[in-house]
């Protein structure tokens, strides 16, 4: 399988956007994922209320997971949650998605489908956050 991996970058922007706090943000722009926050709004990491960008540089990340385009586009994934969570972490003083600590980044390819999720692995369990599933055949080249 190919993977065209501006498009990736793209859909991941997406998805991880639709799970942020209000008031973070998330931006593709040529193969990187920007996270942002409200100028102003939260401690960021040295308490002066800057909590600057961060981003994953999900291009030249992608060949450094597995050796398949599935386990690429699911190590590259689960990199870019986890930096996520990171930020917002880092920004906010706060563990982000959890309560008391941060639950774990994960990510699968299963059925051609990536499937993005915070908590426990596996089947049986527990989501603390999850993305909208990613239908492979949407990151192909002409997809």
């Amino acid at each position: 399988m190919d993977v065209d991996v501006d498009r990736l970058t793209r859909v991941l922007a997406g998805r991880l956007a639709a799970i942020v706090p209000e008031g973070f943000y998330v931006e593709a722009t040529g193969g990187m994922l920007w996270y942002s926050a409200d100028h102003g709004r939260f401690p960021g990491q040295l308490g002066d209320y800057q909590a600057g960008t961060s981003g994953t540089d999900v291009a030249v990340n992608f060949e450094a997971h597995g050796q398949t385009a599935e386990e690429r586009v699911a190590g590259v994934a689960a990199q870019a949650l986890d930096e996520l969570q990171d930020y917002v972490d880092e920004a906010t003083h706060e563990p982000w998605p959890g309560e008391r600590t941060p639950p774990r980044a994960y990510a699968e390819v299963r059925d051609a489908v990536l499937r993005l999720w915070y908590g426990e692995p596996g089947a049986g369990g527990r989501v603390v956050l999850r993305c909208d599933p990613i239908p492979l055949a949407g990151i192909q080249p002409g997809g």
